[in-house]
């Protein structure tokens, strides 16, 4: 048996032990019933309800500054068109500089598409494409090379081959 089938077995296996500890503990504990405590409950949920929402708070506060939404394009960006349209991406022009900010103008002239870009298999950065809209993506690459570029929004039979590429020049 493989090294990774192992693992998931073992994994399930123990997810498997634990659920039925788990049930009979909750059988077993229901048994003998007693008079439910309401207001210690109410306490315990009140409780819960306020770690909940300071580590909600807490991760708000700690990820708000790293959205990436409402940059501007920047004065110096190359500027890269891409239309999509099933089932392929028209794009203009194809060759763009690292280190400078690149913003992709997107529109689609069908239906919604996923503007997906990669870099071998490594995700670097995607954008919604909607018919009727415009939108955007600012990126500045830094490694050069060919970069991919995938439709990742189900747009029909041929959506597998909306595949394109742009090359990051120094």
């Amino acid at each position: 048996m493989a090294g990774t089938d192992l693992t998931i077995l073992i994994a399930y296996s123990t997810a498997v032990v634990l659920a039925v500890l788990i049930t009979l503990g909750i059988w077993i504990s229901t048994r003998n019933r007693q008079p439910v405590d309401t207001k210690r409950l109410a306490e315990f949920e009140r409780g819960w309800l306020v770690i909940v929402a300071a580590v909600l708070v807490a991760l708000l506060a700690a990820t708000i500054w790293f959205t990436p939404y409402g940059k501007s394009t920047p004065s110096n960006a190359q500027v890269v068109t891409v239309t999509g349209e099933q089932f392929f991406w028209e794009i203009s022009p194809t060759t763009v500089r690292a280190g400078v900010p690149v913003a992709f103008v997107t529109r689609s002239k069908d239906v919604n598409h996923g503007f997906g870009v990669f870099k071998g298999h490594k995700f670097i950065a995607q954008i919604q494409v909607i018919p009727g809209k415009t939108s955007t993506l600012i990126h500045t690459f830094h490694e050069t090379g060919k970069y991919t570029v995938l439709c990742l929004e189900f747009c029909g039979l041929r959506h597998d081959r909306m595949v394109s590429s742009f090359v990051v020049k120094k």
